[in-house]
């Protein structure tokens, strides 16, 4: 908005002879000329080019300046031509200038009917000029002239401290603290409006996003602390996210850029733990508390100093606002900036590229938060080139994030957010998607949906069967660990899964990235982390003795850790310690920065299967050889030779075998079969004495017909009323019966 003053013209009185001293008044305002006219420049009311700032200013470059600050140079341009001032040449810039003012009604001449350009400017000309440019007229003041226009810009602050006479010349670095000081002085009559609010000559911007750091905004526009704003392509190369920059805004358009108003600091996280961010500098690590007394902005969104540590991952930049009047006054986070996603399943790791993305040697690549190679990168996963805001610390991350099912519906909406529901949930499309690509798939169609960073659909790919989605898993036991479970069954910090035939043996105590599908696991992606296994030898008190990788013995009291498992649930330090007995195995991992450990797994003695000690037995005979065990328990420590019929034999061990004692168990029930549980067919056990003795899982149910008395014989039927033995295990079940 323009400020006309109809009937107010601006008036160079060239011919005022009055040399009269104002008195200053005493204001907080103080005299920075090198900054005032730093802005001066910027704002273009002042030359660019000028280098002598102690000159003094002509009346054209007032005239200019006045123009400029009332938001009219941009229109200057289209209006240069015929002046009414025969001094001023037709067409000059400065006509244009001339012209502008006069069609403001701001201008009306002078005493001798020129307009002078190359004279000096007076103090009395720039204090007359500011005070009708801010609204007043003669009315509004006391006194007679110029000394009524002299004390009024001395009451509004413009000329605190410059001590001028009337006459005076003015230089350009005093005309500069005189303009500085105006645009932020309020108009007369508005409610709180300044200067450069009402000539809307410009506005300081926070530039907190643009499309490339939020995929929220269109290509023309950008996020500021005003809101969002349309810019055009020119004008957007002249900023950036982070600092403040001072822009003319018309109709919620950036239509000018001035430029940047303040300097800023820039980092890139590496890490972040508590409020404390590790970043690189000149080739090494180093780090930064997070300045607390600052405002935080994170999508346009002031952001909790506390919660920072939620928001920041690798590659996050931090632009913070590093003025030297404004000390860290704010900073600004933003997202990594990401290429365009390329499918994996077009990747030839022959190749140094996968469509727009380069891999070279010096580039890590990132998936699940750990570096991996190239051939590790499987057909269903998405690249990216991710780097900083500033397009540095450069990486590529893969993500590994797609949804298996059945098309039921191809969504189209109104405002082209269009996606595609599988099972019944829908997916929206990224802006990268190929959408030509969905004329060959229809509606009950098995598909893999790729997912990129966003968790927005990026691909789509027919399949034959599911293999489920990719996760993290803790494997916490298996069959060595419990009864429960059968010989493919493993329990997870997830649950217990069935692992699919043919798969690798998952090993107790690690984490592994695993597809599953219905709690089976059909693939292993891969290890997550490496362990420390201790294999206990004997506990006394809070000393636990124990065999290491090497063979050596050692000793050690538990470790702390962030977390502890046994018995496949999670229990705390005292419950982990009190359990660790003689042929305990504990798995234990060290934290990402080797400072203390994630998590701990404590697992108790493997009592391994049941054997029956019996002379033909020859598998048990040969473990007897074959095994290196520590000693024979039976209440006390026997031989071998102390071992009696129907003695019931474990193998005792650690889970990985370091350590192995024989455990003997020689319980029997003797009496009269009352019953076979729930019947002869289907039989899970039998009763003796109104007790119901169950089957180990061990024992073979087809020996309970046509026993000849050897151990891999055959039981004649049992029958109700049969006086029979029992020969339990440890637990309590039947492990045989003779």
């Amino acid at each position: 908005m323009k400020i006309k003053k109809s009937l107010l013209g601006i008036v160079l009185s060239l011919s005022m002879l009055i040399n009269v001293m104002v008195p200053a008044l005493t204001f907080a305002t103080t005299l920075d000329y090198k900054t005032s006219v730093a802005k001066m420049k910027q704002l273009g009311i002042i030359d660019s080019t000028v280098t002598n700032v102690n000159k003094k200013m002509t009346n054209g470059e007032l005239i200019k300046a006045m123009a400029v600050a009332d938001g009219l140079g941009d229109s200057a341009a289209s209006l240069r031509g015929k002046t009414i001032f025969p001094d001023v040449a037709s067409g000059s810039v400065l006509s244009g200038y001339v012209n502008a003012i006069v069609g403001e009604g701001l201008l009306y001449g002078t005493n001798d009917g020129y307009f002078h350009p190359a004279s000096s400017a007076t103090y009395q000309d720039i204090c007359v000029n500011m005070v009708r440019l801010l609204g007043y007229s003669k009315s509004d003041l006391t006194g007679s002239f110029p000394i009524n226009y002299i004390k009024k810009a001395s009451d509004l602050e413009l000329t605190d401290k410059l001590n001028l006479r009337t006459t005076d010349t003015i230089s350009i670095n005093a005309a500069a603290v005189m303009f500085d000081r105006l645009l932020s002085t309020q108009v007369k009559g508005t409610a709180k409006e300044d200067f450069s609010q009402a000539s809307n000559l410009y506005t300081d911007c926070i530039i907190q996003d643009d499309s490339d750091s939020y995929d929220n905004l269109a290509d023309n526009e950008i996020l500021t602390d005003k809101g969002v704003m349309t810019i055009s392509a020119s004008n957007k190369k002249k900023i950036q996210v982070g600092p403040t920059f001072r822009v003319r805004v018309e109709d919620g358009q950036i239509t000018k850029v001035y430029g940047e108003l303040r300097a800023t600091v820039s980092v890139t996280v590496n890490t972040i733990l508590g409020n404390v961010v590790y970043y690189e500098k000149d080739g090494s690590q180093t780090s930064m508390t997070l300045p607390s007394g600052i405002s935080y902005y994170y999508h346009g969104q002031k952001q909790d100093y506390a919660k920072l540590n939620s928001i920041l991952v690798p590659n996050m930049s931090i632009i913070i606002d590093n003025s030297d009047k404004v000390l860290n006054n704010y900073a600004v986070i933003t997202d990594p900036i990401y290429s365009k996603p390329e499918l994996a399943k077009n990747l030839n790791t022959n190749s140094d590229t996968l469509g727009d993305i380069t891999f070279d040697p010096d580039t890590k690549i990132m998936k699940n938060g750990k570096v991996i190679t190239k051939e590790e990168i499987g057909d269903r996963d998405v690249v990216y080139s991710v780097t900083d805001i500033n397009g540095n610390n450069r990486y590529i991350l893969v993500t590994s994030n797609y949804i298996e099912g059945n098309i039921t519906e191809f969504i189209t909406s109104s405002d082209a957010t269009n996606a595609i529901e599988v099972d019944k949930k829908s997916y929206t499309y990224s802006k990268n998607m190929d959408i030509t690509n969905l004329s060959s798939f229809k509606t009950g169609d098995l598909v893999s949906v790729m997912l990129g960073h966003d968790g927005k659909v990026v691909g789509i790919k027919s399949i034959e069967q599911k293999i489920g989605s990719m996760g993290e898993y803790l494997i916490l036991g298996n069959l060595k660990t419990s009864d429960k479970l059968a010989d493919n069954q493993v329990i997870t910090d997830k649950g217990t899964l069935t692992v699919k035939d043919g798969l690798t043996p998952l090993e107790i105590g690690v984490k592994y990235q695993l597809y599953v599908s219905d709690n089976m696991i059909t693939k292993i992606d891969r290890k997550e982390n490496s362990t420390e296994k201790y294999s206990v030898t004997s506990v006394a008190s809070s000393l636990i003795a124990y065999t290491d990788d090497a063979g050596t013995t050692k000793t050690m009291t538990l470790p702390k850790a962030s977390l502890y498992y046994y018995h496949g649930v999670s229990v705390d330090y005292e419950v982990a310690a009190k359990a660790v007995r003689a042929y305990s195995s504990i798995i234990l991992t060290k934290k990402s920065d080797n400072v203390g450990y994630d998590y701990a797994v404590i697992v108790d003695a493997n009592f391994g299967e049941p054997q029956v000690y019996k002379a033909d037995n020859i598998k048990l005979i040969n473990q007897f050889k074959n095994i290196k065990y520590n000693y024979i328990y039976r209440n006390a420590n026997i031989q071998e030779t102390d071992l009696n019929a129907y003695d019931v034999v474990y193998f005792v061990s650690d889970i990985w075998n370091k350590n192995t004692f024989v455990y003997v168990y020689d319980k029997v029930k003797i009496g009269t079969i009352k019953a076979v549980t729930p019947d002869i067919l289907n039989p899970t056990g039998v009763t003796i004495d109104n007790v119901n003795y169950t089957f180990s899982k061990y024992f073979n149910k087809a020996r309970l017909n046509n026993y000849d008395g050897s151990i891999d014989g055959f039981l004649t039927e049992v029958k109700v009323d049969e006086f029979k033995t029992l020969v339990l295990g440890i637990d309590g079940t039947i492990v045989d019966i003779h």
